[in-house]
């Protein structure tokens, strides 16, 4: 049994945009997995994978850390439905894996950085509050986020203006069934749909209408994780 390392904000709810790829790449190759729930100061319960962050998986002797390179892992190691299909050197998915993480990521944080404060565990406050503030350079997290949403909402739907053009013509952007660079963006949207309540796109945005249907992927995984 594969062992994931998730991690865990206060009510059990499940945020990380990483921790989202890895679980939905199992999912797609109809693997089952433990959860192992792991707060920001847990470092100790990664420690065997000379890691400080998660997702870190535990996959009989292996250890493997770091998304992209579970979801690589994964697809040499078990058959199943492949993860970066018509992609044999996975560069459309590396291109998604950088573009969301550099461009889509750093344009939602401040949008929710408060948001994040407030739904982290009660430990780990402190860590996420002196870790984030250096990133935003205040701890008025409240402040900076409300400031940040003036023009912020707009700038993240701008920014996913590659994804509108690829699903203009097709279900996902893997084509007509979704796959690992679906997973990748969509890992995002689930970090914001957990801790906050901001509504980032457009109910007639196509982005909006694949959102929908990535929810409703393995008996609706996405919709059933718990929100804010």
């Amino acid at each position: 049994m594969i062992t994931l390392y998730d991690l865990v904000f206060a009510g059990d709810r499940r945020p990380s945009p990483p921790c989202w790829r890895t679980k939905l790449a199992l999912k797609h190759k109809g693997l089952d997995w433990r959860d192992e729930p792991t707060g920001f100061i847990e470092k100790e319960k990664i420690a065997f994978a000379k890691s400080t962050t998660v997702p870190v998986i535990h996959d009989g002797a292996k250890v493997i850390k770091d998304s992209w390179a579970i979801a690589e892992h994964l697809e040499a190691n078990y058959a199943g439905r492949p993860l970066f299909p018509n992609d044999p050197m996975h560069s459309y998915a590396r291109f998604v894996n950088g573009w969301t993480d550099l461009s889509i990521n750093a344009a939602i944080f401040p949008l929710i950085a408060g948001d994040l404060v407030e739904r982290v565990r009660p430990q780990d406050k402190a860590y996420i509050i002196e870790t984030r503030s250096k990133r935003i350079g205040t701890t008025d997290f409240a402040g900076f986020q409300v400031k940040a949403r003036e023009k912020g909402v707009v700038a993240v739907r701008a920014a996913l203006e590659p994804a509108r053009r690829v699903l203009t013509g097709q279900k996902f952007l893997s084509g007509e069934a979704p796959a690992y660079p679906d997973y990748i963006l969509f890992g995002t949207f689930m970090w914001s749909r957990i801790v906050s309540p901001l509504e980032l796109l457009d109910k007639d945005d196509v982005v909006h209408a694949w959102r929908e249907r990535m929810l409703d992927l393995f008996d609706g995984l996405g919709r059933k994780a718990k929100g804010p």
